[in-house]
């Protein structure tokens, strides 16, 4: 296995999150996590055209799963007003399109993505929580 592929689980200690230049939320992983779930978001990739796409579903119990769940717990902690989470706590589903990528592929001086092209590796896609407790990633 690459370091890509063998983050440790994610805790909310990990997980910071701030804001973009345009003041929406912007969630910032250690960098093994973010490229672990940026490979995972690309992984079997259906293209439904007009922009959305998702990635294949993760079961319940799995790294990619449990990361999302940390990540909105997270994100909920400092914006429990987040559209796509206000569902999150009540009916335990919900999605969150804002940026999430590794901590050296944000600038926080500018409050945008460092060098995005070098740091795609680091850039996650929309994360999901499905009603059945899986996981997916996409648009």
């Amino acid at each position: 296995m690459t370091a890509s592929t063998t983050a440790a689980d994610l805790t909310t200690a990990q997980v910071t999150i701030t804001l973009d230049q345009w003041d929406r939320p912007v969630v910032l992983l250690p960098d093994d996590v973010a490229a672990r779930l940026a490979v995972s978001s690309r992984t079997d990739v259906k293209n439904y055209g007009y922009g959305h796409f998702e990635s294949r579903v993760f079961g319940v119990d799995t790294y990619e799963t449990r990361a999302i769940r940390t990540i909105f717990a997270a994100v909920l902690s400092v914006h429990p007003d987040d559209q796509g989470l206000a569902q999150y706590e009540r009916f335990g589903t919900g999605y969150f399109y804002g940026w999430t990528v590794g901590v050296s592929g944000w600038d926080p001086a500018v409050r945008t993505w460092r060098n995005y092209n070098a740091t795609k590796h680091l850039h996650v896609d929309g994360l999901h929580l499905e009603h059945d407790g899986r996981s997916h990633f996409g648009s």
